[in-house]
């Protein structure tokens, strides 16, 4: 049995209450709301070093590139698993203890989730090895933190009586009460769940195979059948055909060996803007801007802006949110309402809803700046030493100008390296590619020409990320 825990990272969630900001196609914990790094790359620090092993991060296969290249920033010893579809917590839960029990079964997991906040890690620390202590050979105890006010939209633990390893008996769940049944359930001593949760390995398989013996067998399948793909590990596709369904569902209110260690840590699950105003710096009069937003006799507002200048004038305690192409506003104690507003959006058949208008691809980014008939103009930033597909249009010629970096531009049989302020055409039918040779992002204006302008629009000859 190893002496250091393997911290588990899941990070498939959509987090859609911090729309329009966090949305599918880019969810809350890939994005830094509340710093220089993301919610993910936060989380993977406060767990480097202090008995802690080399992380194992889950996510999803939509955002898999984006997962790799912010691990790999903060944490490259880190293995990232990519679950093939979304299963939910219970078989991504399964698929961390079943990767784990092939070295050893033994081995005890910190499984939490990767969009929280946590400012105290060494407090996190000493939480979770009491939670790991106690289960050396048998069970499950869950990390409970001391409530600060009657949140409703959060699970509670009833704890029972202490034991000299530092951790209760789990008596109860009680799953978001209205706010006279969570200040109860404060006062009779009840903790927040946090999502925190540690196990041994084998003791979990066997433990979920009692209950749910089918998803056991699929996950397991999926672990015999997991290969390496750029840097990523991806199980089988028997995956699938696990049930789809919440590890507290699935799992945590059947068992009856849990027990809860109590984090004595600010904890937040930066759950709705609301939350994201009480964790962010403040002026003197409550306002909590980030990017280029400006207050006038206005106070107790989050102001947050991706590009325009936002005002706010003689206003208080609204969330204003603005994104290259939505703009939210509403008042900080109707956060938790964005999620609905989400699902109307969806209802409408907007496409905001879901997806961001920056799209995120294996080698940078593209956005779309202005789209007429029969043009569009599009912003194409390319990492250092990526390149995009070999590949050709039928319906659109492209104009391309360099506008920071060097890029080196294919084109049928002519590569040429481009500078700052220098072009080139791409006729209808030409096999082209984009590449940077650099050490710097390549950014380039693209002005696209043509009866069809969609991304399907593309017939891909080569490509190092297997697309079609």
């Amino acid at each position: 049995m190893s002496d250091k825990i393997l911290p588990v990272i899941l990070c498939g969630g959509t987090g859609t209450r911090l729309w329009p900001v966090s949305r599918e196609g880019m969810a809350k914990q890939l994005l830094p709301i509340l710093g220089d790094q993301t919610l993910l790359q936060m989380t993977l620090a406060r767990v480097a070093g202090n008995g802690f092993g080399a992380p194992m991060v889950i996510g999803a296969h939509a955002v898999r590139f984006t997962i790799r290249d912010q691990v790999e920033a903060v944490a490259p010893e880190a293995r990232v698993v990519i679950e093939p579809e979304r299963r939910d917590t219970l078989a991504a839960v399964l698929l961390a203890a079943a990767i784990a029990a092939v070295d050893d079964p033994d081995q005890v997991l910190a499984v939490m989730p990767s969009d929280h906040l946590i400012r105290d890690a060494s407090a996190l620390s000493e939480a979770v090895h009491t939670a790991a202590g106690s289960v050396r050979k048998s069970g499950i105890a869950l990390v409970g933190v001391t409530p600060t006010g009657p949140s409703t939209g959060l699970g509670y633990i009833k704890p029972g009586a202490a034991a000299k390893d530092g951790t209760s008996p789990v008596e109860r769940f009680v799953e978001k009460p209205d706010e006279a049944r969570a200040e109860k359930l404060i006062a009779e001593g009840c903790l927040w769940n946090a999502g925190m949760f540690c196990f041994r390995a084998g003791w979990l398989i066997e433990a979920v195979r009692a209950v749910e013996p089918d998803t056991v067998e699929h996950v397991t399948q999926a672990v015999a059948g997991m290969i390496e793909d750029l840097g990523m590990w991806v199980p089988g596709k028997s995956f699938g055909k696990a049930r789809a369904i919440s590890f507290d569902h699935g799992f945590m209110e059947k068992t009856r060996e849990a027990r809860v260690a109590p984090g004595r840590f600010r904890w937040s699950d930066v759950g709705d803007w609301d939350a994201v105003w009480t964790e962010s710096d403040k002026d003197a009069v409550g306002n909590a801007i980030r990017g280029d937003g400006f207050a006038f006799e206005a106070k107790d507002n989050l102001i947050h802006s991706e590009g325009r200048l936002v005002c706010a004038v003689g206003v208080e305690g609204l969330a204003i949110i603005e994104t290259p192409d939505a703009i939210m506003v509403a008042p900080r104690e109707k956060a938790q309402d964005v999620k609905g507003l989400v699902g109307a959006l969806k209802g409408a058949d907007r496409a905001e809803a879901v997806e961001h208008i920056r799209n995120h691809r294996p080698w940078g980014w593209y956005q779309t700046m202005d789209l007429g008939e029969r043009f569009r103009v599009k912003r194409i930033v390319v990492k250092p030493g990526a390149k995009l597909s070999l590949q050709k249009h039928h319906h659109r010629a492209e104009h391309w100008v360099v506008v920071r970096g060097t890029a080196e531009v294919t084109v049928d049989a002519k590569v040429s390296i481009l500078h700052e302020n220098e072009s080139v055409y791409i006729p209808i039918g030409s096999v082209h590619r984009l590449a940077n040779p650099g050490k710097i992002p390549v950014e380039i204006i693209e002005v696209q020409t043509g009866s069809y302008l969609e991304e399907d629009d593309i017939e891909r000859i080569e490509d190092e990320f297997g697309r079609t």
